[in-house]
This record gives C-alpha cells, sequence and structure tokens, in this order.
C-alpha cells in the first residue's frame, strides 16, 4: 500500500553555475560585493567552505514564495493521502486506481491541452 508521499529519489538536485558559487570567508568579509551584488542577478548562491557546498543563500522574498509552496505541497499531499484512503475504503474490490494518462485518455485530453493551463507543469518521464 502506497504512503502516499512521492518517490523524492526520481528529483535531481537543483544545479547552479559557476557565478553562484561563494566562498564561506567571502561571506564572512564582502556580503555587500560579492553576496548581494550576485543576488541581484542569481536566484540562489551556494556557499562553499573548502570543497564542500554547505549552505544556500537566496533573496528572502524568493524564500518567502518557496516557503509557501513547501506548505501548499504539504497540505496537497495530505489531502491526496485522505483521499486515496477513501477511495480506498470505498472500493470492496480495491481496483487499481488509473494513471494519469489513462485519465486524459479517458476524458480525451492531451499533453498539449495540460500545458496550456497556466497552473500546469508536466516533466517527460
Amino acid at each position: 500500500m502506497s504512503s502516499g508521499v512521492p518517490n523524492l529519489s526520481k528529483f535531481t538536485k537543483p544545479t547552479f553555475t559557476k557565478e553562484q558559487i561563494i566562498g564561506s570567508s567571502e561571506v564572512q568579509r564582502k556580503w555587500r560585493s560579492q553576496v548581494e551584488s550576485k543576488l541581484r542577478h542569481q536566484p540562489y548562491l551556494v556557499m562553499f567552505s573548502g570543497s564542500k557546498p554547505k549552505a544556500t543563500i537566496m533573496d528572502y522574498e524568493k524564500f518567502e514564495a518557496l516557503w509557501q509552496k513547501a506548505q501548499e505541497s504539504s497540505e496537497l499531499l495530505l489531502e491526496l493521502e485522505s483521499l486515496r484512503r477513501v477511495m480506498s475504503a470505498a472500493d470492496p474490490t480495491n481496483a487499481k486506481l488509473l494513471s494519469l494518462k489513462e485519465v486524459m485518455a479517458k476524458a480525451n485530453i492531451t499533453e498539449a491541452d495540460l500545458e496550456e493551463s497556466p497552473d500546469v507543469e508536466l516533466e517527460s518521464e
């Protein structure tokens, strides 16, 4: 039985460019010139200590937006798990649920139709 939590191992780690890398000593000594100036052009910076990434620095407004999305995602996961449990309990045969592709095929919805929706982003499998 599924726990309702997505498999996070299929997601890739975020990438970063050479311009987004800053050293820990730069954070301490050159905050304005090395961090604030780069944050104007980069979505986030990766602070390295030695050869290992230790922290990510991002603009506070972007952090708040990311935090809000994480909260919304958490709530959606709870709702999905609740729905899955209700559907599982309501189906005495425990019939297999349809995949998104099967639902789309039955409803004659194409990927292009979904991509035209402003709140839908599809990732290739």
